[in-house]
């Protein structure tokens, strides 16, 4: 179940509906691209370290590039994302 303080997160859906094994990959996507500090802790305290990287490697392309390299540092794993993590080019 969705803690209360995390419900927020959930706008588009009835948080009381969401199934954490059946939606798993919805849950982890909206926290790595929406959370903040206490979601992203809630996350890491609740998915285990493998399973966020097999996460980035199934679903990390609909991250941003910062995104996913952030969240690649919290599953241990490699980035894709190269320096300037993933600015333009035009961005300087």
């Amino acid at each position: 179940m969705i803690p209360a303080e995390l419900v927020w997160l959930f706008w588009d859906v009835d948080p009381g509906a969401i199934d954490l094994v059946r939606h798993r990959d919805y849950v982890i996507e909206r926290i790595m691209t929406r959370g903040d500090w206490r979601a992203m802790r809630w996350l890491v305290a609740h998915v285990e370290e493998p399973e966020l990287a097999a996460f980035l490697r199934r679903r990390g392309h609909v991250l941003t590039p910062r995104d996913r390299a952030f969240w690649s540092l919290i599953a241990g794993g490699p980035s894709s994302v190269g320096p300037g993590g993933g600015r333009p080019s035009w961005a300087g």
